[in-house]
């Protein structure tokens, strides 16, 4: 049937430690399960950037962390999820959207989390999800953090 993921495939999840990103995990390994497909746990660790000219570096508000952090709290969020499905975990440093959607490129579905808590037409996407959605090869799915009431 069109729209659904070809069994054995492989869904990309975006988690950056926000309940969001933990619902779309729950979501994107309960989709593996159903479709016999892998799950491939991604997060992106920002890089920070140099002020031009200088050797000052500009922390924007939560980007920034140690590799070793970031990667510490992914495997937290994937072992919290009870799955029979494969997940790998894989931590990248550089912009969030490029990150993810090169990470998709060869992917049947790429899951994010969004902060909205209402029905999908009042959802405020950030500039991650709005960016995938727009450049994605892939079907993208929005997962919120609670469901619409």
């Amino acid at each position: 049937m069109t729209g659904e993921v070809p069994a054995d495939g492989v869904i990309v999840v975006g988690i950056d430690g926000s309940p969001a990103s933990r619902q779309a995990l729950r979501w994107a390994c309960f989709q593996a399960e159903i479709t016999n497909g892998s799950v491939l746990a991604i997060s992106v660790n920002s890089e920070p950037g140099l002020l031009p000219g200088s050797e000052f570096v500009l922390r924007r508000r939560g980007a920034w962390r140690d590799d070793d952090a970031v990667r510490s709290a992914l495997h937290r969020d994937v072992s919290m999820v009870p799955t029979s499905a494969p997940v790998r975990e894989l931590v990248v440093t550089g912009e969030p959207a490029d990150e993810l959607l090169s990470a998709a490129g060869d992917a049947d579905l790429l899951v994010l989390g969004t902060r909205g808590h209402r029905a999908l037409s009042t959802i405020p996407l950030g500039g991650v999800a709005t960016e995938c959605i727009r450049r994605a090869v892939c079907p993208v799915v929005l997962v919120p953090a609670s469901p619409a009431r």
